[in-house]
């Protein structure tokens, strides 16, 4: 009995220890799937963000490649380092932020593998206990004679029963053992791999680092270069400026134009709605007046509803505001401010919004929108749906359609040539004309955002990259 009892201790005590274990297995299992799933998004929008930058960079370079044609430096030159260098840093800063995951990950990955040999080391020592155990209970009689010493037929079965249980769990322990082993090779593995990743990360930051030092070496060259024409630009650029000024008049013009030309509508829908609510209340009053002349000639009393309408004193309704459409329209756009698609497919922001002063230099610009520097040829869409107010011309800025948005309007220069009419009305993203390139090689398309009179920075409206 003693013996029997030392065995069913020992069973208990591995039955024990695989439930524990197979929760706390459970438990690791869930949390490792909830952290993968986060980890692999937040991979992939890593990914992603590298991708758009490197891409901008390239389109950038491709731009200056094209620039170096004319054999002084220029303004474009000048703006499109000064992209390149923003968009480097802003790759260099990524680049660091997953340097630094890496790393993390790769403390996380020795931490787990220091647990799991420890796992690994409590795991073969408690096998060893088991076996030791197992062998001082059973070293004086055989599984024969262990069987055979049964007081009943019932009792020699629950030992067979038993000792088959207790065989499959050592098979189990051994498994389980092995595959410790396995998973901290593969632990190993990873740690190595990350390291590699890790490696390769900080290699392509000193080649980012090394190209945007080149960068900025070549800008304050062009900016040396600039300074010594400063008088020159500052001339150009005032003359290009006056251009602008009229532009912005004609514009203007039509703006206010449109929006007068809304008001009239609207006043002459209120005038229209006021004619039929007038008229209805006459023919109500008519009507009543007919009622109580039948009733006193019946000698009735005329009815309190009749009379009630007789002696109301109606009053016009004023409806303050716009058409339904036209505010369902203006709402539409304020609500996609920054979410709004780009005129062009391919670009980036050469020209800011407002009064600024180009670096290195004591040139002024002004700007009543933006410019965006994109291939020769590029297809110029509305970023939202509206009706085509205007179309213009200008020895600078070229061809420019002007688009309403309800209370909103779009501004778009520098074009070729122009696929709309005034008056027709536009999709989002639908092609309005073609982006015109200058003597410089330079393909910029002008946009501007205005509400009524005023002017907004566009760069608040387009999706940012």
């Amino acid at each position: 009995m003693n013996k029997l009892s030392n065995i069913q201790n020992t069973n208990a005590y591995f039955s024990n220890f695989k439930k524990g274990t197979l929760r706390f297995a459970c438990s690791v299992l869930l949390l490792l799937i909830i952290y993968s799933a986060a980890a692999q998004d937040k991979k992939t929008a890593l990914q992603e963000k590298k991708r758009k930058l490197l891409e901008e960079i390239e389109f950038t370079q491709k731009t200056l490649t094209k620039t170096k044609a004319s054999k002084e430096a220029t303004l474009a030159d000048l703006q499109a380092l000064s992209k390149q260098i923003e968009l480097r840093q802003k790759l260099i800063k990524e680049v660091e932020g997953e340097i630094g995951d890496y790393t993390q990950k790769i403390n996380t990955n020795v931490d787990s593998l220091k647990q799991k040999e420890a796992q690994l080391s409590q795991l073969k020592k408690e096998y060893s206990d088991a076996v030791v155990r197992t062998y001082k209970s059973q070293r004086f009689a055989d599984k024969l004679l262990f069987i055979v010493n049964a007081n009943s037929f019932s009792e020699a079965l629950r030992r067979v029963n038993y000792l088959r249980k207790y065989a499959n769990f050592r098979q189990q322990q051994a498994t389980q053992i092995i595959e410790k082993k396995s998973n901290i090779s593969g632990q190993i593995a990873t740690i190595d791999a990350k390291k590699k990743t890790k490696e390769q990360l900080l290699q392509g930051q000193v080649k980012e680092k090394t190209q945007l030092n080149k960068t900025v070496t070549q800008k304050n060259t062009v900016v040396q270069s600039l300074k010594h024409k400063e008088v020159q630009l500052q001339g150009n650029i005032s003359k290009k400026q006056a251009e602008a000024a009229k532009l912005d008049a004609q514009i203007e013009a039509i703006i206010k134009k449109e929006i007068e030309a809304a008001r009239l509508a609207e006043e002459k829908r209120k005038k229209e709605e006021a004619a039929k609510f007038a008229a209805a209340e006459a023919a109500k009053k008519k009507a009543a007046e007919e009622a109580i002349k039948k009733a006193k000639e019946a000698g009735k009393e005329p009815a309190k509803e009749d009379i009630a309408t007789i002696n109301k004193k109606t009053e016009t309704p004023v409806n303050i505001g716009n058409t339904p459409e036209y505010d369902q329209l203006s709402s539409n756009f304020y609500s996609n401010r920054g979410k709004l698609p780009w005129p062009v497919e391919k670009g980036f922001i050469s020209k800011g919004f407002g009064t600024y002063t180009v670096p290195g230099t004591t040139i002024k610009m002004d700007n009543n929108g933006i410019d965006i520097r994109s291939d020769a040829n590029s297809n110029v869409r509305s970023v939202f749906e509206g009706k085509v107010v205007g179309i213009l011309n200008n020895p600078t800025f070229k061809n420019a359609v002007i688009i309403s948005h309800g209370e909103y309007f779009t501004v778009y220069s520098k074009l070729s040539s122009v696929n709309v009419s005034k008056g027709q009305k536009v999709s989002t993203k639908q092609v309005i004309g073609s982006a015109f390139t200058d003597e410089e090689s330079i393909t910029e398309v002008h946009m501007e955002v205005w509400k009524g009179a005023s002017k907004l920075n566009p760069a608040d409206w387009i999706f940012r990259k």
